[in-house]
Order: C-alpha cells, then sequence, then structure tokens
C-alpha cells in the first residue's frame, strides 16, 4: 500500500492562496524585473518555486484517483525572450477510494523550453523528462520510472520587484506516467500553477 496521510482540504487551500496572490499582484504597480532588456525581452538567469493542483484528471485503470497537488522548483536562463530550465517537482495524489487520502505520487524530472513575450508578462513552455514512483503501491514498487510532460500554452506573470516576480499558469496539461508494464499508471492532470520567480 502506497504511504498515506489525511487530507484537509488542500486543493481548496491552493485554490484560496490564487486569489490572495491575484488581489496583491496587480498591474498597477507598474514595476519591471530588471532582467527585461530594452527591446523589452528577458534575458538572465532565473529560479523559481512553485505550486499546483488539479480538480480535473483522469487517472488510466486507476479510477480511485481524484485530483492532484504538488510544489517544485525550476531554473534556467533566458535570452531574447527564449529559455531553457529544468525543473524538479513532487506530485501528490488523493486517493478517493475509501476516504479522501493523499498519497505520495510521483517526483517528476524535466528540461524544457519556454517563450516570454509582451515584454514578460506571458509565458509559454514545454518540459519532458522521467517520471519516478514515490512510494510502493500494491501493483508497482518505488522507484519504478516511466514519463512526464508538462505543457502551459499561456501563463502571466507580474512583476512585483525588480528582481521578482508572481506567475499564474491558469491552465497547462501534465502527463504524469511513472509505471508503463503490467496495468500502466498513466495520470492526465489539468493543472493550475502559481510560482514566484527570482532573475539574477
Amino acid at each position: 500500500m502506497p504511504e498515506r496521510a489525511t487530507a484537509s482540504s488542500p486543493l481548496s487551500v491552493f485554490v484560496a492562496t490564487i486569489g490572495l496572490a491575484l488581489l496583491a499582484a496587480t498591474p498597477a504597480a507598474a514595476v519591471e524585473l530588471d532582467s527585461l532588456g530594452e527591446d523589452g525581452k528577458l534575458r538572465g538567469w532565473f529560479a523559481a518555486v512553485e505550486g499546483h493542483g488539479s480538480l480535473l484528471s483522469d487517472a488510466a485503470n486507476r479510477s480511485m484517483l481524484g485530483g492532484s497537488f504538488g510544489y517544485g522548483a525550476r531554473g534556467g536562463y533566458r535570452w531574447n525572450g527564449w529559455g531553457l530550465f529544468a525543473s524538479l517537482e513532487h506530485n501528490m495524489w488523493l486517493a478517493t477510494e475509501y476516504q479522501t487520502e493523499v498519497v505520495q505520487g510521483a517526483i517528476n524530472i524535466s528540461v524544457g523550453v519556454e517563450l516570454t513575450y509582451a515584454r514578460g508578462f506571458v509565458r509559454t513552455s514545454l518540459a519532458v523528462g522521467p517520471s519516478i514512483l514515490a512510494a510502493d503501491t500494491i501493483l508497482d514498487d518505488a522507484g519504478t520510472t516511466g514519463f512526464f510532460i508538462d505543457f502551459r500554452p499561456v501563463g502571466l506573470r507580474w512583476a512585483v520587484h525588480e528582481k521578482l516576480a508572481l506567475g499564474l499558469d491558469p491552465i497547462g496539461f501534465a502527463l504524469v506516467a511513472p509505471v508503463l508494464g503490467g496495468i500502466p499508471l498513466i495520470y492526465a492532470q489539468y493543472r493550475t500553477h502559481l510560482y514566484l520567480e527570482a532573475t539574477f
């Protein structure tokens, strides 16, 4: 059985956090990142911490899995609006077979590419890499490895300081597939991400 802990409405807390962040990060601040060039394109190193939640998902052959949530970090380098980055995240799942419980889910490692435009206000990104099962289940052992895809078509970024930006990716698609053999564990998630990014 996977490691489990009782959930205390984690997705509700995540949604409330997004709402408060949007209220705090209004465009009226008129702050610009110091990494924004005269041509309006971002350049330089960046690092971010983020949280994500998914209310809409589809776990193939695992109907006891509902939504998911998690946290992670990413960092990389931008030039002329384009960026390359690496990311690491812990994706936890809500099990609903008997009662709502949190299971450890998967560790996802990826590398990706992004494009920022509209003076750094809008971002599109795609990342791929391995997905590693974080805990034993009845069918599979921890450490079983498959693949991970994370596509975020349109995200918004607000500069809250010369070196800090708050970001919201309102809808993204992630495919978490830590188990490919036997009975596959392929988990499609429609996610919302909230992150805080520092530039250097």
